[in-house]
């Protein structure tokens, strides 16, 4: 009965929702610059009666959107990405995520239901860069929620989803400049302790665990062949599935660097870039019903490949609030996220028709968690003891 309800609703909706993505996906914006997308979004949420409050914080692109039937009832929430990627625009389909959520959030303030709810979309800016959810936990945006919840598109469907929790710093070499030719040795290169950096951490990668990743660049390097650099500096993003010892990863790599500091006589300064992202939970109780709407709403898992482990600012959320974030695949070929490939396969009839799906099937999921009360306590009590267990 409640399929055939949030058809219905997803039906008289479907021509809207798609032509929104498609205008979100040929309108990428930056994190933070998502104008258009916030506003396309809440300009039609409005329409559809949820009470939407524009710009939470400092951030002028994020919203929370609420509906609310009775008073006093559960409380789900749906997390809209809308931020593109430098160059290459919808690179990891937040054209359809965005409006997947919306679709959910729709779907389910328009249901029938004999027990009172609230839902809320809240739009998350800038997961690419900093992480706007985090911001946004700060602000209180997920204070009252009783259950989070998004989507992915990818090339492989996952439904428990794990990722990488992961910190990024600037490794600052300070040196002294000289002429390269006539008075080398009046000098200390700060690029030497760039590159020794590079090399130290190279030689660590042998000794950690597998799930670890560590990814560099150099983000200054000198300004002239002729002249001994005084400064360099390095980005490293250090990636781990534990948080515990991602910690310990970062305190071995900032040696690494201290090391290099002291090789070539430069003096070193650590600067932290964005927020710390913490690994995802998801609420297995909540995997559970999704799995179940999942195959109720009809997706046909496509997926032939399996698909890595990025990091997720919804893992910051994860901590909060029981939360969960599937992944649906789009292909049964492998097309990885932050390509130009991928941009275009989140442009296609599948994945529109995909992005449909995944709202249907968390409206889908909501529902079922708002109408039994022995559920809900199941979810948070799985919730107490993840955070109980660190």
């Amino acid at each position: 009965m409640i399929k055939q309800q949030l058809d219905h609703i997803l039906e008289a909706e479907q021509e809207q929702l798609i032509a929104i993505s498609k205008e979100i996906q040929r309108n990428p914006e930056l994190g933070g610059e998502e104008h258009f997308a916030s506003k396309t979004l809440c300009d039609y949420l409005e329409s559809q009666g949820f009470e939407v409050q524009r710009g939470v914080g400092e951030w002028e692109t994020a919203f929370i959107a609420t509906f609310e039937k009775g008073s006093g009832g559960y409380h789900v929430a749906y997390c809209a990405e809308y931020d593109a990627l430098p160059e290459i625009g919808h690179a990891c389909g937040h054209n359809l995520i965005g409006v997947a959520s919306v679709a959910a959030g729709v779907a389910l303030a328009k249901s029938e239901s004999e027990q009172p709810f609230k839902v809320s979309v809240i739009g998350t800016p800038d997961e690419e860069g900093i992480g706007g959810k985090i911001d946004l936990i700060s602000e209180g945006a997920f204070e009252g929620v009783d259950a989070a919840m998004m989507f992915h598109p990818g090339y492989d469907t996952i439904l428990d989803v794990e990722s990488l929790a992961f910190h990024t710093y600037d490794f600052i070499f300070h040196g002294e400049n000289a002429h390269a030719a006539s008075e080398p040795w009046e000098g200390r290169n700060a690029l030497d302790g760039v590159i020794h950096t590079f090399n130290g951490i190279n030689a660590l990668r042998e000794h950690l665990k597998p799930d670890v990743r560590i990814h560099g660049i150099i983000k200054d390097g000198g300004k002239a062949n002729n002249i001994v650099p005084d400064r360099a500096v390095a980005e490293f993003c250090i990636r781990s599935e534990d948080n515990d010892y991602l910690t310990e990863v970062v305190n071995r790599v900032k040696d690494c660097a201290k090391g290099a500091a002291l090789m070539s006589g430069t003096e070193l300064e650590i600067q932290p870039v964005g927020h710390f992202y913490d690994a995802m939970q998801s609420n297995k109780a909540m995997v559970e019903v999704y799995a179940k709407a999942l195959d109720e709403v009809g997706f046909v898992d496509k997926s032939r490949h399996k698909e890595g482990m990025g990091s997720i600012d919804m893992g910051n959320v994860s901590r909060v609030v029981p939360s969960i974030h599937p992944v649906l695949s789009l292909t049964d070929e492998l097309v990885p996220g932050h390509t130009r490939a991928f941009t275009e396969l989140c442009n296609s009839p599948y994945a529109y028709e995909t992005m449909i799906t995944a709202g249907k099937s968390m409206a889908l999921t909501g529902w079922e968690i708002i109408q039994d009360k022995t559920l809900q306590k199941q979810i948070k009590e799985e919730f107490e003891q993840m955070l109980s267990n660190g």
